[in-house]
């Protein structure tokens, strides 16, 4: 069931007649409902994975707590006691994480011959397979470092991990913050349910009108790679890069903003990335959660590890204090990165594409001093509008680099697309006519470039500081009531849907 179906928006309106209806005590009942009703329109064989993760993390957790209960032994003795339920839950659920993610890139393209018929072999891959692993992960640890209380009820926990809203791209939840939101029961408040539709169409509007009319001429262009050549690739990778913005971060505002109609706050996942001014701020922006997951769960504990902080001290001893805090540095951001890239993709391409951001951040870090010191003999003032603009322009740059190694899907087709654009090199495709031939006629490009812009002015202001949605219902209400609507036909006329259209899925929901 995708987000952007009508099925999907009637399970919504019923949802959320039934939560108001529900006396409040129950009203999590429905979340749960729904979010089940949800999660087996994918596949029934789908959800027996995230039973299964559930019920180990459930079982962990409260082995882990009835150990800390046992007040006969201190907090050292304890913990040492409940490690081995916290290890073992979370390898049931990284061993089935890591089975589905290796099968999927093994059998993803292989096809089979039986009885004349060509036959694609194809994975049942577990819906949101990798957000509820690592929320459920974080839950245990949680439980285990003392933060959050053990579920006594299953099913809480399995509201926790399937909640409808964020099973898709998320945002990765934490216990502590979410669990009391989701039983707590709201009741209906106009204002806050304005404020979540308003968010809900402007998501559908990133999507719709801009994310999949860019991936047209991705699609166009990227899976017919040996037709095209030259810029016609440098399009395709801008359009990429688009692409991959609009639909994450137009999926981050109709999750948070179905939540919001309950009165459940999810966290922030996309800060305006497009407006950082370093790879490191960008990743702080960009799916905040999962960044702050591999933060939490684990850079930190590589950064406390024992065994680190001995061979920091002994590279400290031999080649100084700066060398050692470089180990400190490099080693936790390498695992993380690595780890970043296969949580992407199994394959090389992610790999390759989680070091590449991991040794651009690593490189920053560590050589911050001698690239400070480069700017001061260059005389360049860091706090100008435009160097600060030229650093925006470098991040995003850098962002599509790494949309060139993903989009393609192959290594080797990124490099052929490289030696095109400069062999072939093409700027005339721009005014001669030949720009259509990458999907898109004259007034699709034309009204992609407006969305664009609409979206850049949007996203200035609230880069600003300008509360949009405040400022909109500040205005009377037939003028607030006609930017809806306008809104609204904007994506009914201009929208990439209809007979003969498969939207195609958000971006994010394969990982």
């Amino acid at each position: 069931m995708s987000f952007i179906s009508l099925t999907f928006f009637l399970l919504i309106s019923v949802t959320f007649i039934l939560y108001f209806l529900m006396p409040v005590k129950y009203r999590w009942i429905i979340l749960l409902l729904s979010s089940m009703v949800f999660y087996l329109s994918a596949g029934i064989e789908k959800i027996i994975f995230a039973l299964i993760a559930v019920f180990t993390a459930f079982i962990a957790a409260k082995k882990i707590s009835s150990i800390y209960e046992n007040s006969g032994q201190d907090k050292a003795e304890q913990k040492k006691k409940a490690k081995p339920f916290l290890v073992s839950g979370t390898a049931v659920l990284v061993v089935m994480l890591l089975a589905f993610k290796i099968a999927q890139n093994v059998l993803s393209g292989i096809s089979a011959v039986i009885m004349g018929k060509t036959i694609t072999v194809e994975l049942l891959v577990p819906l949101g397979i990798s957000y509820y692993t690592f929320a459920l992960i974080g839950y245990m640890a949680d439980v285990y470092w003392r933060k959050t209380q053990a579920e006594k009820n299953i099913l809480h926990l399995l509201l926790y991990a399937l909640y409808f809203p964020q099973i898709i791209e998320g945002p990765i939840p934490r216990h502590k913050e979410l669990q009391g939101q989701l039983l707590e029961g709201h009741t209906f408040d106009f204002r806050r349910t304005t404020f979540g539709f308003q968010r809900v169409i402007w998501g559908l509007f990133k999507k719709m009108v801009i994310a999949d009319r860019a991936a047209i001429v991705v699609t166009t262009v990227l899976k017919n790679h040996l037709a095209f050549s030259g810029v016609f690739y440098l399009l395709a990778i801008l359009a990429s890069a688009i692409q991959l913005y609009a639909d994450f971060s137009g999926c981050m505002d109709i999750a948070l903003g179905i939540s919001e109609c309950f009165d459940i706050k999810l966290q922030e996942n996309f800060k305006r990335p497009f407006f950082s001014r370093s790879a490191a701020e960008f990743w702080r922006r960009w799916h905040i959660t999962l960044g702050a997951w591999f933060k939490d769960y684990v850079y930190m504990p590589i950064v406390i590890n024992p065994g680190l902080l001995k061979f920091s001290k002994k590279i400290k001893d031999k080649s100084g204090a700066r060398a050692a805090k470089n180990v400190m540095t490099v080693i936790p951001l390498l695992v993380v990165w690595t780890l970043t890239g296969l949580w992407h993709g199994t394959g090389l391409t992610y790999i390759v594409w989680g070091l590449y951001w991991g040794l651009i951040i690593i490189i920053s870090t560590v050589f911050a001093p001698e690239i400070k010191k480069i700017n001061e003999k260059l005389h360049i003032n860091a706090e100008s509008a435009g160097w600060q603009r030229w650093q925006k322009i470098r991040t995003f740059l850098i962002f599509c680099g790494g949309r060139l190694l993903t989009a393609p899907g192959n290594l080797r087709i990124s490099g052929a697309m490289v030696k095109s654009f400069f062999r072939d090199f093409n700027p005339w495709i721009l005014i001669d006519g030949e720009i259509v031939n990458a999907g898109l006629d004259i007034p699709g490009i034309c009204c992609l470039i407006v969305s664009i812009i609409i979206l850049a002015i949007v996203s200035t202001q609230q880069e600003k500081g300008v509360d949009i949605r405040e400022k909109v219902a500040s205005f009377p209400i037939v003028l607030r009531w006609i930017l809806y609507y306008l809104l609204i036909f904007a994506i009914i006329i201009f929208g990439i849907w209809g007979p003969g259209y498969s939207s195609g899925a958000f971006m994010y929901s394969q990982y």
